[in-house]
């Protein structure tokens, strides 16, 4: 009970640690992109706590507001991915049969391609509807088009487990409808792999924007964002170690509270664990 209890409660002082200062990056830093020729690739110093970029920027001013990117992006991914993977999972774990053999394909398939070289693909010559879309929401719903798996996963394999149940088969008998059933008695049932996928979903949304930022078709400058900071860091990483440090442990932290999050939430609502 206190490994649950001490891993959910250190995920989210992490991830709340990021939060809290994305939420009050304008009032920490109102000047992000605010140029200073005269303090380029300076290191950190009282005046700037985390350095300086190649333009003079703040590097601290750029981390917060960055996180600001990493967190929407993170969230409206998980979010979208589960939105997404929960009908498909629920119609195949319920209705089984050829549906569910056809939707099981259909998955795999998808687990089949790169996510990275498909998300990739989508933001570089996706449809014009998709391109005119703000960047992190257009970021967003292609992560989410590819990482919806795993929610649909989750979901199908606890609706195939818990359909044969004795509740389930009780209220069949009742003259429970199938809308009744799923919704009043499936779904409440399984939310809990799809909390967990939902926790790992944030911190690797977080991590693939990133990437997608330094191979240059995320975020673009001079919007900051922790892949945009990497980026920068790759031209002068012989010179300012702290470009690249301060970023990436940022991430690191992110990740790892998502993490830490989700194994607690894993432990917690699993019944084989909490009886162990």
């Amino acid at each position: 009970m206190r490994g649950r209890r001490g891993s959910i409660v250190w995920g989210l002082t992490l991830v709340g640690l990021i939060a809290v200062s994305a939420l009050l990056a304008p009032w920490i830093a109102p000047e992000p992109n605010r140029v200073d020729l005269g303090a380029v690739l300076s290191p950190p110093s009282a005046t700037h706590w985390l350095g300086t970029d190649g333009l003079g920027r703040d590097v601290a001013a750029r981390l917060v507001h960055g996180a600001r990117v990493s967190l929407m992006i993170g969230l409206t991914t998980g979010i979208l991915s589960v939105l997404i993977g929960l009908p498909i999972g629920a119609i195949a774990g319920y209705a089984g049969g050829a549906t569910d053999a056809a939707i099981s394909r259909l998955i795999e398939a998808t687990l089949c391609f790169p996510s990275l070289v498909i998300t990739i693909a989508l933001l570089s010559i996706g449809p014009s509807w998709l391109s005119s879309l703000p960047e992190p929401a257009r970021i967003a719903l292609a992560l989410s088009l590819i990482g919806w798996t795993p929610a649909a996963r989750y979901l199908r394999g606890e609706f195939r487990r818990l359909r044969a149940s004795e509740g389930i088969v009780s209220a069949r008998a009742a003259g429970a409808g199938h809308p009744r059933i799923v919704f009043r008695h499936l779904l409440p049932q399984s939310l809990g792999p799809v909390l967990v996928t939902l926790a790992f979903g944030v911190g690797a949304a977080a991590l693939a924007e990133a990437t997608l930022s330094f191979v240059g078709v995320g975020i673009s400058p001079p919007t900051a964002s922790w892949g945009e900071l990497l980026f920068q860091a790759l031209h002068q990483v012989g010179r300012a170690w702290w470009l690249a440090l301060f970023p990436g442990a940022s991430l690191f932290v992110l990740v790892l509270g998502c993490n830490a999050l989700a194994e607690g939430l894993r432990a917690w609502l699993d019944p084989r664990r909490r009886t162990a």
